[in-house]
């Protein structure tokens, strides 16, 4: 609720728990080496809950869901509707949040600015669909060695969505679950930023960070790498 509320939680959340346990594999709801199109109607094509699982694995997909505050159905609840989140709270969740940044908008500078906000929020969200294709190499290997270090999968590091959004794609395949995704000098970080500083408040009360551990298994046997090979060329040309 910090932002214009664009994407149901249970619709992203649960498709990037699979898209990163099968990522370029079949099964992969923004699978690059499908197309375009294909990513683009992630949401559409794939992203909906299957409405046949088991009692025992819609806890676990349902669970998926703790932390993001959202009210979800029981097992009958989902049996009946298909989804994690009730339709009836999901709409007043939107409603309230639409009618509450609408109202600030107004506030500020009047329909103008509160139209114009809400069609930027509308304009991110169908765009963001185009990014998990062009992060991962818009279906081919572009990773780079020094700069991409996942070796299962082929995202990348992209110097525009990394400014713009943190978004160090290749970085955040390596450690899905951290704060920080900018772990090299230049890589800027503007949301690690943003919780570090809520951290330094009380207001982030706790946070994985993977620098340490990204420099430790990745970037310094990298250089050490790269240093041999130098030692080794030079050896064999005197």
């Amino acid at each position: 609720n910090l932002s214009i509320k664009a994407v149901a939680e249970e619709t992203y959340v649960i498709s990037h728990h699979v898209h990163h346990g099968l990522a370029e594999q079949p099964g992969d709801p923004y699978n690059a080496s499908y197309g375009g199109l294909y990513c683009f109607l992630a949401d559409t094509n794939h992203q909906p809950i299957s409405r046949d699982l088991s009692e025992k694995d819609y806890a676990q997909v349902s669970s998926m869901l703790d932390h993001t505050g959202v009210h979800r159905n029981s097992y009958a609840q989902y049996q009946k509707w298909g989804s994690i989140c009730h339709p009836a709270w999901t709409t007043l969740h939107y409603a309230a949040n639409w009618g509450f940044w609408y109202a600030v908008f107004f506030a500020i500078g009047g329909h103008a600015l509160a139209c114009a906000l809400f069609g930027g929020a509308h304009v991110w969200s169908v765009g963001i669909r185009t990014f998990n294709y062009a992060g991962h190499g818009s279906g081919r290997d572009l990773r780079q060695a020094g700069i991409d270090f996942s070796t299962k999968d082929h995202s990348i590091n992209q110097v525009w969505p990394g400014y713009v959004a943190g978004e160090w794609h290749n970085n955040h395949h390596l450690f899905p679950n951290g704060a920080r995704s900018g772990f090299l000098p230049y890589q800027i970080d503007i949301p690690w930023y943003a919780i570090k500083a809520l951290s330094t408040v009380g207001v982030v009360t706790s946070y994985r960070d993977y620098k340490a551990q990204f420099l430790d298994k990745h970037y310094r046997p990298y250089l050490e790498a790269v240093r041999n090979s130098e030692v080794e060329d030079v050896s064999e040309a005197a």
